[in-house]
């Protein structure tokens, strides 16, 4: 026996008031930020509902979680978002961030490794960074175009030290810029129902066959094929990637730059085969959905992907979605 088993439940009222001492925490949290300075809101509001392609959100662990459900608000809201994982942004995962994007980067610390090794690639790019930090003198907090200080006095946890009234905070902040945002591009209920293919919503109902990479552009390999021809296919096709599939073009598997990367480091060049390398159980979507269809599992998934295959029913492969083509035309 455990000390956790070895002890005796709380007595009701206790229980009770535990369970309201963490909503007040966090109540208070709210309030304080709302009686604090708000300057940087307007700047990051109008920032952020004049953007053309999808805005990346970012984040990692708890205020990764947080990420991935503002990207999935944004975009019910008419407003195009993807989140990237800090962690897997520098193997490969960056390429869905182009140049100029604006980047809403989420961390209670300001000082979160994953984040602050990217930071000089983001602004490489162009990227606008829009920061709900909880530190002002942190390295975010300074690196950022544009600050969103949300800043908890404690934590609503008996020991003070789990994410809880700093993620409350935070997603707080993400659902306001989100409708704040919807609002100001004029975004209404009507516009779920309206086929508009001139605007960012019209655009989600594009069917994925009509911008998939097809025929010829294929990537395709076979299990046996060497690592070398693998490589030139993937140059040659100049999508970051290959498919493999068998002699009836059923998908066995994906292949991209980083799956290469980490088996030469693990294994070395010699012998090396597209099956060896390839990943067996890739994410893929039919043909019959939408973009809009793609960003929400793409949120829901609460990751990230570069490419992504487009199969029949029967696992057959008919093409190929690159992230880019998500945001462009």
């Amino acid at each position: 026996m455990n000390a956790f088993t070895a002890i005796t439940p709380a007595a009701p009222d206790l229980a009770t008031a535990w369970f309201r001492d963490v909503i007040a925490a966090e109540r208070d949290a709210l309030s304080a930020f709302l009686h604090g300075s708000l300057d940087s809101v307007p700047e990051a509001v109008a920032l952020l509902a004049r953007q053309e392609r999808p805005i990346i959100l970012i984040g990692v662990g708890k205020s990764g979680h947080v990420a991935a459900k503002l990207a999935a608000t944004f975009s019910s809201l008419g407003t195009p978002a993807l989140f990237v994982n800090a962690g897997e942004a520098a193997h490969g995962d960056l390429g869905a961030i182009t140049p100029g994007s604006a980047v809403l980067l989420l961390s209670n610390s300001g000082a979160t490794e994953e984040i602050v090794r990217i930071l000089p690639l983001l602004k490489a790019r162009g990227c606008t960074l829009i920061g709900i930090i909880g530190r002002a003198d942190s390295p975010l907090a300074r690196a950022v175009d544009h600050l969103i200080l949300a800043e908890v006095e404690r934590e609503a946890d008996h020991i003070g030290m789990a994410p809880t009234a700093s993620t409350t905070l935070h997603l707080t902040i993400g659902d306001a810029l989100a409708v704040a945002v919807s609002r100001s591009r004029g975004f209404t209920r009507a516009d779920f129902l309206r086929h508009h293919p001139a605007g960012l919503l019209g655009r989600q109902m594009i069917p994925v066959a009509s911008i998939m990479h097809q025929g010829d552009d294929l990537p395709r390999v076979e299990p046996a094929t060497p690592l070398v021809d693998v490589l030139t296919i993937m140059s040659r096709k100049r999508l970051g990637a290959a498919c493999v599939v068998d002699g009836e073009d059923r998908l066995l598997g994906l292949i991209v730059d980083g799956d290469v990367r980490r088996y030469l480091q693990a294994h070395g060049a010699d012998n090396a085969s597209a099956a060896a390398m390839m990943r067996r159980d890739p994410q893929v979507v039919a043909a019959g959905a939408t973009i809009g269809d793609v960003l929400l599992m793409r949120n829901a998934k609460g990751g990230a992907w570069l490419v992504l295959p487009v199969v029949d029913d029967a696992g057959h492969l008919l093409g190929m979605l690159h992230t880019n083509d998500l945001i462009q035309g």
